[in-house]
């Protein structure tokens, strides 16, 4: 129980600190990251986005258009987030597009299906479990920051401290995506080359 009660104890500091002004920036900042880093990737390729769209069972045709239109619409979310442009409309919506997208996420996963989800514009990345639990961590940040909006004012001041959550925020995301490409680091680094699976024709 000790082990329980130190992880809920570490959930329930993390979403107080969210709560802070400082917290509450960063964590904006956090979201607004991570739908660029998306939106763009599917605007660089939509067609592998439509695909994933397909594969999720929500379209049965593949469709570019609609691809680019989601990459487009993630990056007005984003800059809708990081201006502080009606908070109480478009955090709620932040909040229900990845709650959507971890169920979609989930019902695959039990159905026991395998395919290039395009999860946060990574175009190599397939479903599995470590996706899910990102995605419900974003989702639980987004309904936390729902709820703790605050009721008067913005939090987007254009001030040196709104600026420095910016950068954390990017840092935070840097390292955390740095983090998830150390096991194919580490497998590539036991065989770069391949050479154990060469064959040499004379």
């Amino acid at each position: 129980m000790n082990g329980f009660e130190s992880a809920l104890s570490l959930i329930a500091e993390t979403l107080l600190l969210v709560t802070t002004p400082a917290g509450y920036g960063i964590g904006v900042w956090v979201l607004a990251t991570v739908f660029v880093w998306s939106g763009i990737a599917k605007l660089r390729r939509p067609a592998l986005a439509a695909m994933a769209i397909v594969d999720f069972g929500v379209l049965r045709r593949v469709r570019p258009r609609l691809g680019a239109a989601l990459g487009a619409a993630e990056l007005l979310l984003a800059l809708f987030l990081a201006t502080g442009t009606l908070p109480v409309v478009f955090l709620p919506a932040s909040a229900v597009l990845l709650w959507i997208f971890a169920l979609l996420i989930a019902r695959s996963l039990f159905a026991g299906e395998d395919f290039a989800c395009f999860c946060f514009g990574d175009g190599d990345s397939r479903l599995s479990w470590p996706t899910l639990a990102r995605t419900v961590t974003l989702a639980l940040l987004a309904s936390v920051l729902t709820v703790a909006v605050p009721r008067t004012g913005t939090y987007a001041d254009p001030s040196e401290t709104y600026v420095l959550q910016a950068i954390s925020a990017v840092a935070l995301v840097g390292v955390i995506v740095l983090g998830s490409q150390l096991p194919k680091l580490l497998r590539w680094n036991r065989h770069p080359y391949r050479i154990g699976n060469t064959e040499v024709n004379e």
